[in-house]
């Protein structure tokens, strides 16, 4: 059984656009990268149904499973990192 490779995560445009064109920028960004890590963890949802009912294989509903879990903590953790910065800047006496 060969594993699928994982794609490789996209880069950000190199020149960023300002103003009333900006296109959602960030925000954009952000909501794009909650999107994938929501439908990773409905594709790993499914394989564990499927592997469940005897459908699917346990080893690639584990796989999926693991996939979701690393996305999660990865962006639980550049939240925790943004919130301390955000409160890091907030504390600063001018």
């Amino acid at each position: 059984m060969v594993i699928p490779a994982i794609p490789p995560i996209q880069p950000l445009p190199a020149t960023p656009t300002t103003g009333a064109n900006a296109g959602g920028g960030f925000a954009q960004s952000i909501g794009n990268a909650l999107d994938q890590v929501q439908q990773t963890q409905n594709v790993a949802s499914t394989a564990e149904a499927q592997a469940a009912a005897g459908q699917g294989s346990v080893t690639d509903a584990m796989i999926k499973a693991t996939e979701a879990s690393l996305q999660t903590q990865v962006t639980v953790a550049l939240v925790n990192k943004g919130v301390a910065a955000f409160t890091d800047i907030m504390n600063m006496q001018f």
